[in-house]
């Protein structure tokens, strides 16, 4: 069986990268994609400003101030944020009251803070020296002209989206989702609102693989069920393909009588890029391509659905993206416990905390599932390994 890493690089081999952009209100850009580098058009700040509330000064006549020997000076006016700067020659021995965020006067070099002086109104005394510079935040303190403010790729968040405001900007360039369609297979699957019979399950892989495709940021344009039936979904598929980046289906990719998902991908003439990678659990999964789109196949046990899911989705849609952040996290962590041997590669669930890793339940089976509400991770254990406490582990974090 291939592996989990070579089974990726297939993917993301077989597959261009997003080129596709559209720009977006700036209130509509955090979580998506920049799909330029974008520069600085403007410094922050365009002039010199105070960054506290005191008084504008030259730094060379505070010399020597202190409270038992302030120095004094006059004050000649008082400047607020959002005042024009105020273009003066220097004067000897006065000072200008001065508010946060307001424009310095061209030739002062420092803002004493208002607590260091008797809030004198027409004269104010100092009771500290400034250096040059104390309080005093030059053009393009924040950002200059011509940086780099945003990458090619880069997710952007909310403060990003603050950056991109104060160079004035109304829309931002990214690049167009992810489109995505499901399909989950299985006669024995119901669809939520109908009453359960004998032999049938309510079809929760559809919406456990939904809610993840909708918080990622990708487009989910369809979510279908279909029975077992080569015909019914050779049809859905051929049908559906045309609209939609990647199909991820569940079930139906396993050796059983009914699995007829490679025999589908055979019938509409794809091609499979691989079949069956060597990790448990979730083994059957299947990656193929038809009229240019990937075609994901998990399995259909619940737990293993969401383990294939994060280990070959998020890699595409990073790839695919551009945007090597919108990866899975890892991080090497300790055991906190025995891991028994196993002969595959196992994704076993767990929870992580300060740098320790721990099994939350003696429960692995692919088709027990709601004991992932008690972990956050993945723990990665070798093949052919067992493994002690204290022993380092890679984890795999859950996507939301």
């Amino acid at each position: 069986m291939i592996e989990v890493e070579a089974a990726q690089e297939k993917i993301r081999q077989a597959f261009p990268r997003q080129n596709n952009r559209e720009s977006v209100s700036i209130l509509e850009a955090a979580g998506r994609v920049c799909a330029e580098d974008i520069f600085a058009r403007v410094a922050v700040p365009t002039f010199s400003r105070a960054g506290m509330d005191g008084y504008a000064v030259i730094a060379a006549e505070t010399i020597g101030a202190s409270e038992e020997q302030p120095v004094c000076l006059a004050v000649v006016g008082s400047i607020y944020a959002g005042d024009q700067e105020i273009k003066t020659t220097k004067k000897q021995g006065v000072a200008y009251k001065i508010m946060t965020g307001a424009p310095i006067p061209t030739g002062f070099d420092a803002v004493i803070k208002q607590e260091w002086t008797d809030y004198g109104i027409e004269k104010v005394e100092l009771y500290h020296e400034a250096s040059k510079g104390l309080n005093y935040g030059g053009i393009g303190e924040d950002v200059f002209e011509g940086q780099k403010i945003v990458a090619k790729g880069e997710l952007i968040n909310s403060r990003t989206v603050g950056i991109l405001a104060a160079q004035g900007m109304e829309t931002v360039p990214v690049f167009q989702p992810l489109k995505v369609g499901i399909i989950a297979t299985g006669t024995e699957l119901v669809s939520l609102g109908n009453s359960l019979t004998s032999g049938k399950i309510y079809d929760s892989n559809l919406y456990t693989l939904a809610s993840f495709i909708q918080a990622s940021g990708s487009q989910l344009l369809f979510k279908e069920r279909c029975p077992d039936s080569i015909e019914e979904l050779s049809e859905l598929i051929k049908e559906k393909i045309a609209t939609v980046d990647v199909l991820i289906t569940t079930g139906g990719v396993s050796v059983g009588e009914k699995d007829y998902l490679p025999e589908v991908i055979d019938k509409i003439g794809g091609k499979q890029l691989f079949h069956c990678v060597n990790m448990k659990p979730g083994t059957p999964i299947m990656a193929s391509c038809y009229a240019d789109r990937l075609i994901l196949s998990l399995s259909g046990n619940p737990f293993a659905s969401v383990v294939n899911l994060h280990l070959f989705y998020w890699s595409f849609y990073a790839h695919f993206m551009q945007c090597p952040e919108l990866n899975l996290q890892s991080r090497k962590v300790q055991l906190g416990s025995d891991l028994t041997f196993s002969g595959i590669r196992r994704f076993i669930r767990a929870y992580e905390k300060d740098g320790v890793v721990s099994l939350i339940s003696d429960q692995h089976f692919s088709s027990v599932f709601h004991n992932t509400l008690e972990t956050n991770c993945l723990i990665d254990q070798p093949a052919k390994t067992s493994l002690k406490k204290t022993d380092v582990v890679t984890v795999y974090y859950w996507k939301f």
